[in-house]
């Protein structure tokens, strides 16, 4: 069987654990499936120095091809130079299955000309994987198994590993930082709690901070990286999450109680933004409740 081709990419040795609790969750993969071929780079000439003084050497820019399946990269050392990287990334992106970021390294996706969305322990969005700091890059190497080896593999691995991940499973995001928390979403936020099954198109939402539709939507990108109608997506993703957990609604009610215009349309979002659909969610929810209870 031809196997996936994992890089881990380690743009900086600063945090061992950045590209050594991924790289062991792929390790234990292939002792159960042998399905991986994993290479750590490194687009610094040299040997990398890791966390109490610790240097490895890794392989080069020279050794990446266009086989590879899997593009993980980890770490940030905003003094370096990484420019021949970013133009690789810019011009390879295409032909990768998956790009996943560790922490502060989405902003290596920035500089190759690739949107990303930060908020989150850790998503997918299309190609892109993204994870929200060191720890949650093991919760985002293991989505990735389960996703080529399925469920039992990746429940194996952690209880290897000796994590609690099986009753933390990869879609429980940092649900509080779903939505962005600048002084203008706030306050739009504030305004449209009760009318997120309303049409809210840019000239709305301008009308309700007293701005111009083209200052809003300049001003309002500014503060938060995203598209106004993004946010409107993200709020009201987040308000139907809530009311799944708090409520025994109907999840067709919730969403359209929400704006999500379906459940159809519902679950696509939920996949998209917190990586389950809100039926399984709300069974995760019970069965998290029982077991507390016993």
């Amino acid at each position: 069987m031809l196997k996936k081709k994992i890089a881990i990419v380690v743009m900086s040795g600063n945090i061992l654990m950045d590209f050594a609790g991924p790289a062991d969750v792929f390790h234990h993969a292939n002792r159960l499936r042998d399905i991986y071929d994993i290479l750590l780079i490194s687009p610094v000439i040299g040997a990398v120095t890791a966390t109490g003084g610790i240097k490895i050497d890794f392989a080069g820019l020279k050794d990446m091809d266009d086989d590879i399946d899997t593009l993980l990269i980890t770490g940030n050392d905003p003094d370096a130079n990484f420019e021949e990287f970013y133009t690789w990334l810019a011009g390879a992106h295409n032909h990768i299955r998956r790009i996943g970021v560790i922490g502060v390294g989405t902003a290596i996706l920035e500089k190759s000309g690739l949107d990303s969305d930060r908020n989150f322990f850790h998503t997918r969005d299309g190609q892109l994987y993204t994870s929200g700091g060191v720890s949650s890059g093991i919760d985002l190497a293991l989505a990735m198994v389960e996703e080529d080896c399925g469920r039992g593999i990746a429940a194996d691995i952690a209880r290897k590993l000796i994590f609690f991940y099986l009753n933390r499973p990869p879609y429980q995001v940092q649900f509080g930082n779903l939505v962005d928390t600048s002084s203008l979403a706030v306050a739009l936020k504030e305004k449209l709690a009760e009318r997120l099954h309303e049409q809210l198109d840019v000239g709305r939402l301008a009308e309700k901070m007293n701005m111009s539709p083209r200052n809003f939507t300049r001003v309002f990108t500014r503060q938060t990286g995203i598209s106004p109608a993004k946010f409107i997506e993200k709020l009201r993703v987040e308000q139907a999450r809530l009311y799944v957990e708090q409520s025994n609604e109907p999840l067709e009610e919730i969403a359209l109680h929400c704006g999500l215009g379906g459940l159809v349309s519902m679950r696509r979002l939920f996949l998209r933004h917190l990586m389950v659909s809100p039926s399984d969610y709300r069974k995760f929810l019970k069965l998290q409740k029982y077991e507390n209870c016993n």
